[in-house]
């Protein structure tokens, strides 16, 4: 029953995603190549998609977690990640109008949990996640040479509160994940010639990742 009320929420709240897309400003930055948000918005059965695509992602985490008090931060990272997925994919990039609401609304969430879980070390964990995840992926990014860009780097610390909610397993597996799914599958879609290997969103990868991470991570980990 907790699975399927979490997905429900989650597929409600994703649906919404084409309703986000029109009413985002574009970047001022943006290259004249650049799918508008508004054209994305009307793509075919998009509201189906995301549903879909947020039910499975927060049901997944609802079904390996134990704590039913952290799932509503799952339920929002599921929705606005499969928004911020499918935008990425179309435009490389991530609308900081999507990601800072994101963030703002998960950090109560998570505050919430751990009140509900009478455990401040929730917090406290969640909170370390997103400074120490955060830096490290501002340092790929300067370092990088263009292999990350800074909406990835917000991205990161959005995830990294999520998951450091759970434990620090749950953080280096789902941080790692996205490394290793977006390495095989981009390398995979630039071999097919499906994505341009010197420019390739990344964020996508990182949310599965992160899905990963959390349902999945004690146990590799322990491996």
């Amino acid at each position: 029953m907790t699975i399927a009320i979490t997905a429900v929420f989650a597929a409600l709240l994703g649906a919404a995603g084409p309703a986000v897309l029109r009413r985002i400003p574009e970047p001022a930055n943006a290259d004249s190549d650049k799918l508008p948000y508004a054209v994305l918005a009307e793509v075919r059965g998009l509201s189906v998609g995301l549903a879909l695509t947020s039910a499975l992602m927060a049901g997944i985490v609802a079904w390996r977690i134990d704590h039913v008090e952290l799932l509503p931060v799952w339920v929002l990272v599921a929705a606005a990640g499969s928004w911020l997925a499918f935008i990425d994919w179309h435009t490389r990039l991530l609308p900081f109008a999507i990601v800072a609401p994101t963030y703002l609304l998960t950090l109560p969430l998570v505050a919430l949990g751990a009140l509900l879980l009478q455990d401040p070390q929730v917090l406290v964990h969640a909170l370390v996640a997103n400074v120490v995840v955060y830096v490290v992926f501002r340092v790929l990014h300067r370092i990088g040479r263009g292999a990350f860009g800074f909406g990835d780097v917000r991205l990161s610390g959005v995830l990294a509160l999520a998951l450091g909610a759970l434990g620090a397993s749950e953080v280096i597996v789902g941080m790692y994940a996205g490394f290793i799914i977006g390495a095989v599958f981009g390398l995979g879609l630039a071999r097919l010639r499906i994505v341009d290997p010197k420019s390739y969103a990344f964020g996508p990868y990182m949310i599965v990742g992160a899905v990963v991470g959390a349902a999945w991570g004690p146990s590799f980990y322990a491996v």
